[in-house]
């Protein structure tokens, strides 16, 4: 299929497969610079059923990448690490709370943030979202950019608009939405800058452990709005309500129309099926 030269390409799979999940990665490998993978997987909810290594397992031996994550804010992620660590090698970014100072270039919201030390480590990424899930902050490929990729003290500085680095200052600090919104674009296209551009984005809509009437298959690019506004228009035209509404509580349209201004990628996009 011939794609326009000025929308973005996001690769499509109905079936949420490990073997769909490499094919696609392989598709995009081409378009970026090998090295050193990090495969960035969001480990930090054990509550995520969609949370599944061995549905992983087989990309990461493809790449012969190291799974990497941030602490999370509120759960602890013990329990899911070393889950995961029997299955392949995992690096937490900020381990031991240590981060790096990053200069965000007139930002509105936002003059610094924190991302994990452990981050330039790594040469290429493949940043995974359960699009589907949520954790009452954000979802999507934009969001692990911004949130993902960040230390605590960065998170915080974006749930507070800037207004604190501190954790234990968060619940009285906290911004109104559409400003942390403001920031998440701000900090994703630090972060972005930061990797280089040099990721692959796949966004998981739907189950990885089990069918569901629900369920809506893979999405993959190498930008991180297309893929999210891919998503949410799949979404918005599905039967899914729960997820129609919960993008809407999320003001994921608006996080994208801020990132799109600020240059992280382009709204226009032409989906390529590879059933």
């Amino acid at each position: 299929m011939e794609v326009s030269q000025n929308k973005s390409k996001v690769f499509f799979s109905k079936i949420i497969s490990p073997e769909k999940l490499v094919e696609l990665s392989i598709l995009l490998s081409q378009d970026i610079n090998k090295g050193k993978f990090g495969i960035k997987i969001n480990i930090g909810n054990k509550n995520d059923k969609n949370i599944n290594p061995e549905f992983f397992r087989p990309l990461v031996d493809y790449f012969q990448g190291i799974v990497i994550d941030c602490n999370s804010l509120y759960i602890s992620s013990e329990k899911n690490i070393k889950e995961f660590s029997k299955y392949f090698e995992l690096e937490l970014l900020d381990k031991n709370n240590e981060d790096e100072e990053i200069k965000i270039i007139n930002g509105k919201i936002l003059k610094k943030t924190y991302i994990g030390q452990n981050l330039k480590k790594f040469d290429s990424f493949i940043i995974i979202s359960n699009f589907s899930k949520s954790n009452g902050l954000g979802i999507g490929s934009i969001s692990e950019l911004s949130l993902g990729l960040s230390s605590k003290k960065g998170k915080t500085l974006q749930i507070t608009g800037g207004k604190s680095d501190d954790f234990s200052e968060i619940k009285n600090k906290k911004c109104e939405f559409k400003i942390f919104k403001e920031a998440s674009a701000e900090v994703a296209y630090t972060n972005y800058d930061y990797i280089k551009r040099n990721a692959i984005f796949i966004n998981l809509l739907g189950n990885i452990n089990s069918e569901s009437p629900n369920d809506i298959g893979i999405l993959a690019s190498i930008d991180p709005v297309a893929i999210d506004q891919a998503s949410i228009d799949l979404i918005t035209n599905s039967e899914n309500k729960e997820m129609i509404k919960k993008i809407g509580e999320l003001e994921e349209k608006y996080l994208i129309d801020c990132s799109y201004k600020l240059g992280i990628g382009n709204k226009e996009y032409e989906i390529i099926s590879i059933n």
